[in-house]
């Protein structure tokens, strides 16, 4: 009896575990893409000196609450080819971008944003709900204002 609770309690640890480590592993793409997309502005802004603004451009590929992966070139992701980001296969995570030119970023409910800037800057988001309720979303933002990712997992 006794080493059979031990083989449970086991058993629970390791699913718990394994459950931590592949939504670990969901999140990391997401950090991978910003980091990715951080380069791509850097590039779009020594060529043309500002960063891309694709606000009015969808989240790319979806808005994130699809738990498949999609293929980041698809239809709603053509105005991302004015931002040179590579993608070597579908992604989980919806994208997007706001960019601007001093005055006030976009503000957010959990990442501070600075209340006036001087210069260019952009904001890059990322979201998808990772454990399918359609309710707690995992969201991802990484600025020109600082080299941290913050990340908010809910439901992780």
């Amino acid at each position: 009896m006794i080493v059979v609770a031990i083989v449970g309690v086991l058993a629970v640890i390791a699913v718990v575990s394994y459950r931590k480590l592949t939504l670990s592993a969901k999140v990391s793409e997401a950090q991978n893409m910003i980091s990715a997309i951080r380069i791509a502005q850097e590039s779009y802004k020594v060529e043309r000196g500002t960063y891309a603004d694709l606000t009015a451009a969808p989240w790319c590929p979806t808005d994130g609450m699809a738990q498949a992966k999609t293929d980041w070139y698809t239809a709603p992701c053509t105005a991302w080819l004015a931002l040179p980001v590579h993608v070597d296969g579908p992604v989980r995570f919806g994208y997007k971008t706001q960019a601007g030119l001093g005055g006030t970023a976009p503000t957010s409910a959990w990442v501070t944003m600075p209340t006036a800037t001087i210069g260019p800057w952009y904001v890059i988001q990322a979201q998808a709900d990772l454990d399918g309720n359609a309710g707690l979303v995992t969201e991802l933002v990484g600025t020109s204002f600082e080299n941290t990712i913050f990340s908010r997992q809910e439901g992780l």
